[in-house]
């Protein structure tokens, strides 16, 4: 929630309306704001992972996989 309220995308959409558009959006990794993380600050990513209960390092390994 912390990236999509912070971060909107390029396009300049609602993210959640975008995504949700045909079917509600539950339970679903979404690959955009997966690589907003990984050029968000250091700080930033921190808010994030805090509220994910994962570290930074946790969540960037991760998205390695």
């Amino acid at each position: 929630m912390h990236v999509r309220a912070n971060f909107p995308p390029l396009c300049g959409r609602d993210h959640l309306a975008f995504r949700s558009y045909y079917h509600p959006c539950k339970n679903v990794i979404d690959g955009d704001l997966c690589e907003q993380f990984g050029l968000m600050d250091a700080a930033a990513q921190r808010e994030v992972t805090e509220g994910l209960d994962r570290t930074t390092s946790e969540l960037a390994v991760s998205q390695d996989h």
